[in-house]
């Protein structure tokens, strides 16, 4: 499959930012997840309103930032689409778009400092994950409710930019059904004689044990040095931590309470259990220095049974690089669990500076920008060109509908997520225990929240940039 060439060429970090987590309570009972809507199988049709005005905009600029370049220039069919709809929306509001690449760590300074001198930088901004609640409660973002009327977007993606339930303050144009999961090395597997992952899939039965059983026993010492040289494992326990908690239905975070919720039942189990992989079972490859590329590295090389990691990470870390058959399947069911979970606590979107004029025909010129009649075949087409086989590709998509997607607790950006990789970093060592270690940070965690949702943290930061430009130039006034 992964020499098949897809109609659509298709970015597929652009294509697969979107959504989630999961809701839970914070020290009691855990709540079932909130299942996120479904992705949408076809767009709705716009509203008619042949009496509507089209604003004129006079030929000005319409700015819309990326961390990468999206102007279309290529010669594929999707580009080719790209630049008809741009043309059509230049001259039907009297405009000129501009792309602009932005430094994916420097857009929200950019947005927070040109806004506090009253000229935002641009008119429409892709946000990168976790940046979103702190500009939000700033008052750096335009609230959107108002111009959603008639929206080509689906009634659930929308409301799922209502962030906390308050405004809906981003643009997003569809959900992708899954976003990570499980790798697998199929000659592993078959070399010890044991199913793989997407047997146990098949037969109801992957889950953490089985998952744990078969790490266990892919665990070796291949070449009889006393050393094992093949582990069941590679990851890093940042993704561990998020993916076995919202794998057993637990939450780090509940954003319809604002309350830290990593201490819950659910959570502390996963938290425990990826506790015993490193510790007791010892089946986790351990990371020789950058726990963010090294378990990738590891796979690729042949000597990891097993990889969790995002569907983006397949072009660049595994294809080309592996040379074994391999497989994609589902995270594992955790004990809680009755389905299998896909979670992301933080998410990107489309927004709308505060000050911006005209934001009601800005957010049309977006929508109007969007394919939505062929998003799902640019998917499935993107995926098909990277995933090694049909099963592999059905789980990507979620054909059977065996995965969901759920949100209510996005914690990208609240400081949340570093307190509790703080103590996984120890307890993985066997430094100390989750409940001492997380008894540790649920308060600073809950308070290092507080602070940005507070606009606090965000309105220090957009201070102490404007205050460092201004010596920078200062400084320059100085020299000349």
């Amino acid at each position: 499959m992964k020499n098949m060439k897809p109609i659509f060429v298709l970015s597929l970090a652009a294509v697969m930012t979107m959504l989630s987590a999961c809701s839970g309570s914070n020290g009691g009972n855990t709540a079932a997840p909130t299942e996120a809507p479904a992705a949408t199988e076809t767009a709705p049709e716009p509203t008619e309103n042949a009496e509507a005005p089209v604003a004129d905009l006079g030929g000005r600029e319409i700015r819309i930032s990326h961390w990468w370049d999206a102007t279309p220039v290529g010669d594929s069919e999707a580009d080719e689409l790209a630049r008809e709809r741009i043309k059509k929306v230049e001259e039907k509001y009297n405009v000129k778009i501009k792309y602009l690449n932005t430094e994916y760590w420097s857009t929200p300074e950019k947005i927070s400092s040109s806004v506090m001198a009253g000229d935002p930088f641009a008119e429409i901004v892709r946000l990168p994950d976790g940046f979103i609640w702190g500009l939000m409660q700033g008052g750096f973002l335009t609230p959107l409710d108002d111009y959603m009327n008639g929206s080509r977007v689906a009634p659930d993606v929308i409301e799922a930019m209502r962030f906390g339930g308050e405004n809906v303050i981003g643009l997003e144009s569809w959900y992708n059904p899954n976003d990570s999961g499980m790798f697998y090395n199929k000659r592993i597997f078959k070399e010890a004689g044991l199913k793989d992952p997407q047997q146990l899939m098949d037969e109801d039965n992957w889950n953490w044990t089985s998952m744990l059983d078969a790490a266990k026993k892919l665990t070796v010492d291949n070449n009889g040095d006393g050393k094992t040289d093949q582990f069941g494992l590679a990851g890093a326990h940042y993704i561990f931590s998020e993916l076995l908690i919202a794998s057993n239905g637990g939450t780090i975070y509940d954003e319809a309470t604002k309350k830290v919720t990593f201490d819950s039942p659910a959570a502390m189990e996963a938290l425990n259990f990826e506790h015993s992989l490193y510790n007791e079972h010892k089946v986790v490859k351990e990371n020789e220095g950058n726990d963010w590329e090294d378990p990738a590295k590891y796979f690729a090389e042949g000597t990891i049974a097993m990889y969790p990691g995002g569907l983006w990470e397949i072009e660049g870390r595994i294809l080309d690089k592996l040379k074994d058959e391999w497989g994609y399947v589902y995270f594992p069911k955790g004990p809680q669990a009755t389905t299998y979970l896909d979670p992301l606590g933080q998410t990107a979107a489309y927004v709308i500076p505060k000050g911006v004029k005209d934001a009601d025909a800005i957010v049309k010129i977006w929508e109007e920008l969007q394919d939505f009649d062929n998003w799902q075949e640019n998917r499935r087409l993107s995926l098909e060109n990277v995933l090694p086989d049909e099963t592999s590709l059905a789980n990507a998509v979620n054909e059977e509908g065996l995965v969901q997607r759920v949100f209510g607790g996005r914690f990208g950006g609240l400081g949340i997520k570093e307190q509790l990789d703080s103590v996984t970093g120890k307890f993985v060592k066997g430094e100390i225990t989750p409940s001492t270690g997380v008894a540790q940070v649920i308060g600073p965690a809950q308070a290092a929240a507080e602070k940005v949702l507070s606009g606090e943290k965000a309105k220090e930061d957009a201070a102490k940039k404007a205050a460092e430009e201004a010596a920078a130039e200062k400084e320059e006034d100085a020299k000349e």
